[in-house]
């Protein structure tokens, strides 16, 4: 096993948006509320088509409940969505783009960004800082922080994706690794 991996990360419109949603939906569960509030809608339109024959405006109320605890989650998703697309626009990802190399090894993990002065631009991380990584379907999310991840693609890895695994999960304790494939 190699003793340092290196991921040139190039970016797409398509990783973005997959992290995007995984990091608003999974890792900051952001569906929450969004559920909490439907159901709460929903039950309350129930309990007023349940009254619809005792009640003048019962129904006409239900439907309104019902549309707005479903619509207003919609909206929020749509929005979410929509605002993403936004980024993917403004960070130029219309095309591949290379993004930053990470380097991870025993010491820990070095980010490089491209067109930077090559010292100050470097971020580095110890193992024992890092937050967590999560390897998805095709990539791997490192957060070296709660609200900073660096994406890194599984095709991009050299050294392959398992080698990648496994460093992560004889660096990082076992509740910092999580395997959502």
């Amino acid at each position: 096993m190699p003793r340092t991996i290196t991921v040139p990360v190039e970016m797409t419109a398509d990783r973005f948006r997959a992290f995007a949603r995984f990091d608003a939906f999974r890792h900051q569960k952001r569906w929450r509320r969004p559920l909490v509030f439907a159901v709460v809608m929903v039950a309350l339109a129930c309990l007023c088509f349940f009254r619809a024959g005792q009640q003048h405006g019962a129904v006409i109320l239900g439907v309104l409940l019902a549309v707005v605890g479903l619509g207003l989650p919609a909206a929020y998703v749509g929005g979410f969505l929509h605002s993403v697309n936004q980024q993917v626009k403004q960070m130029g990802l219309t095309r591949p783009r290379t993004a930053y190399r990470v380097e991870l090894g025993p010491d820990g993990i070095t980010v490089h960004v491209p067109g930077r002065q090559q010292k100050a631009a470097d971020t580095t991380a110890a193992w024992a800082n890092v937050w967590g990584v999560y390897r998805t379907a095709g990539a791997f999310y490192l957060y070296v922080r709660a609200d900073l991840a660096y994406i890194l693609p599984e095709d991009q890895v050299r050294g392959g994706a398992d080698a990648l695994w496994a460093l992560c999960t004889r660096m990082l304790p076992p509740a910092k690794c999580h395997d959502c494939r």
